[in-house]
């Protein structure tokens, strides 16, 4: 008899135990939540956007974080230059208003150990800046094995982007003539504009279109490659400090350390 109300009581322990580890992993998801909506709501509403941004906030437990994040995302479409980019924002070591559920206002003060701020641009928006609609932008991976699986992200480097595209080579006999061209470029950033220079047509092992160029056509088929683009806000007025490929993409960033932010300086068009 006592053997068996022991292990009733043992059941209705465990039980117990697992209501309260439910409940507040419930709790640590909503209050998590919650600070994540109150700050996307604040982020649109300061920067006029017309969608809520997408705000992770990382580290666990949040219940017990007293407002110190280890990292912070926030992610949004916008439109810079009259071109829809992605505005982005990665944030470490992140110190929020110390309460449970922080309330944001425009400016709120927000601080942050280490900041990343990207204006990213697919192929297809640098394509329009440079005149060239079927622009195809491929970052090689390092020369390293395994490199460029899945498990690496965005493959990123600021040398050596493949850029390939149809571009107009006229000559007196067909001044409509075009080629598809492949060409080396690197990335940087020139003020808060990302520079395009090509440096060289492609030949090497990526995939690339094999060209028909004529002698002394080289030059001009770099030169439609090479642009500086218009001048682009990045997140929190971040002054831009370098631009690369990231696979498909081409992404003017901006990093500091020990800043503060606010969440009305989200974004701020040029």
């Amino acid at each position: 008899m006592a053997q068996a109300q022991g292990r009733t009581w043992l059941r209705w322990g465990l039980a117990a135990l697992a209501l309260l580890v439910g409940a507040a992993f419930l709790a640590e998801l909503g209050t998590a939540s919650t600070a994540e909506y109150r700050l996307s709501r604040e982020l649109r509403a300061a920067a006029h956007l017309d969608t809520d941004p997408e705000v992770t906030i990382g580290g666990f437990p949040y219940l017990t974080s007293g407002g110190r994040h280890p990292k912070v995302t926030i992610a949004a479409p916008a439109q810079t230059a009259d071109r829809n980019v992605r505005i982005e924002a990665e944030m470490r070591d992140v110190r929020f208003p110390a309460s449970l559920l922080p309330t944001f206002g425009p400016d709120t003060p927000i601080g942050v150990g280490h900041m990343e701020a990207r204006v990213r641009l697919d192929q297809k928006a640098v394509g329009r800046y440079l005149g060239i609609v079927d622009l195809q932008v491929h970052t090689p991976a390092p020369k390293k094995a395994g490199a460029g699986s899945p498990a690496d992200g965005y493959v990123k480097s600021s040398t050596g982007i493949v850029l390939t595209g149809t571009v107009p080579l006229p000559v007196p006999e067909d001044p409509q003539r075009t080629e598809s061209v492949s060409v080396a470029a690197d990335f940087s950033a020139a003020g808060d504009a990302i520079a395009i220079r090509a440096t060289g047509i492609y030949t090497g092992p990526e995939e690339h279109a094999t060209s028909d160029l004529r002698p002394g056509e080289d030059a001009k088929a770099l030169a439609a490659f090479t642009r500086v683009l218009e001048p682009m806000a990045l997140p929190f007025g971040m002054r831009a400090t370098g631009a690369r490929g990231e696979n498909a993409d081409v992404v003017l960033l901006g990093e500091a350390d020990d800043v503060t932010i606010t969440p009305g300086t989200f974004h701020r068009p040029l």
